[in-house]
């Protein structure tokens, strides 16, 4: 029988929760008292994840194809266990399983068991499914710690407009990937990645759900604590197989974001990153695409407020900048998951203002609100705007692990896509 690549990587990680149980010492007899208490003892100082989130989301398109709204009640419960160091090496398996709990309608287009054209979309695919499982070393002189990881693990790239796991979602997105992680002094940080699969949000059984991959990521990164945080990166995505050939780009971009501190009270908020992105590898298009992004607002205590710019380039529909690893950004009604085209008019230009912060009065309760208006990049025309709001409240008096929240989308179009309104509700616990 034939091993997939994770499958072998699981087999690592099993193996090694073993391995590390015992001594290192290869011997013919049956393991004595002695023995079975030292791996028991072992195991015991590991740690247990856990995380249990429910969820019921709702999402309403006007116009055809649908028919009618789509509603979702999901409940996602991850169990996941570390093994305790030994001598630098460590393993961590997660399994995941996303249940659908009571009637549910709603659509996954790649996916032929939950394809419903009729009713928008909502990627939580029914699932059991292993999350993560690596293999870790960590090791190295103090201002100079190494890590290396093997294995099927999430990973994100700043704030996750390229590379990110989407942790909205119920299933989060992981890759079967190695990574090595380099602190240096300087306040210096290096990592590299190569991604040999992708595993999607939309789930393993959907056509797109699990591309094969030869990708590498690159992050250079210097932060200055209270000031300034720069990355220089590099995001190479590759693609094994034809259908994805059209996916393929380089994108290498420069990142400062603060927050920078006044005092205790006071500070500034601020983004600025600039990206170019090429066609790569098999891409049978040309694409050269640049990324802008600016953010700049006042912080006081834990509230901020700041006005955004973000542009994605596109002067056709092939020459224009692509995120297929990325959750999507510019609104919650996740209709700009994708770089949008409309006839002669591509790309996508958004502009937004954002608040949140605790509501003392109510409280603590998280709050956040967002209005964002949208344009085309070229051969302008004015595709819509939305509104989204969101509230996040930790139950303190019971646990800090426990929190319930609700989400909300409305998005108002103008010449891209119908009227729409996302909403949710859910309530998490973790361990």
């Amino acid at each position: 029988m034939r091993l997939t690549w994770s499958t072998r990587v699981l087999a690592l990680v099993v193996c090694a929760v073993s391995c590390f149980a015992s001594p290192f010492t290869l011997t013919a007899q049956e393991p004595g008292e002695s023995t079975i208490r030292s791996r028991w003892e072992y195991l015991k100082g590991g740690k247990i994840s856990a995380e249990a989130r429910y969820r019921f989301e709702a999402f309403d398109r006007d116009g055809a194809p649908f028919t009618a709204p789509a509603y979702a009640p999901t409940l996602k419960i991850a169990l996941g266990y570390e093994t305790q160091s030994f001598h630098g090496f460590s393993a961590f398996a997660q399994g995941v399983a996303i249940l659908v709990t009571g009637p549910a309608d709603y659509s996954i287009p790649t996916s032929p068991s939950q394809n419903r054209p009729d009713r928008p979309t909502i990627l939580d695919p029914k699932s059991l499914e292993l999350g993560q499982g690596y293999l870790r070393w960590t090791g190295g002189p103090q201002n100079k710690r190494l890590e290396l990881s093997v294995g099927r693990q999430e990973i994100m790239l700043n704030d996750g407009r390229f590379i990110t796991l989407s942790a909205w979602r119920q299933n989060h997105q992981a890759f079967d990937a190695v990574r090595l992680k380099a602190e240096l002094p300087w306040h210096i940080s290096f990592s590299y990645a190569f991604l040999n699969r992708a595993y999607r949000v939309m789930g393993h059984d959907a056509t797109d759900g699990k591309p094969p991959m030869h990708s590498h990521l690159l992050d250079l990164a210097w932060r200055e604590a209270d000031k300034v945080n720069i990355s220089l990166y590099g995001v190479l995505l590759g693609f094994r197989a034809p259908t994805d050939f059209n996916l393929a780009t380089q994108t290498f971009g420069l990142r400062a974001t603060g927050p920078y501190q006044f005092n205790r009270s006071w500070g500034a908020v601020y983004t600025a990153e600039f990206a170019n992105q090429r066609n790569f590898g098999d891409n049978p298009n040309r694409v050269n695409a640049n990324y802008y992004l600016g953010e700049v607002g006042p912080a006081w205590r834990d509230f901020s407020v700041l006005a955004g710019y973000a542009l994605l380039r596109g002067r056709s529909a092939t020459d224009k900048l692509s995120t297929p690893l990325a959750h999507p950004f510019n609104g919650w009604t996740d209709l700009f998951a994708n770089n949008p085209s409309l006839g002669n008019s591509h790309g996508l230009e958004a502009r937004y203002l954002t608040a949140n912060g605790p509501l003392r009065l109510l409280g603590g309760i998280h709050s956040t609100l967002t209005y964002y208006d949208y344009h085309s990049d070229s051969n302008r025309i004015h595709y819509g705007s939305e509104l989204d709001m969101a509230l996040a409240y930790k139950v303190r008096r019971i646990s800090n692990r426990w929190e319930m929240g609700w989400r909300f989308g409305r998005y108002w179009a103008d010449h891209l896509f119908t009227n729409a309104v996302r909403t949710s509700v859910y309530t998490s616990f973790s361990l």
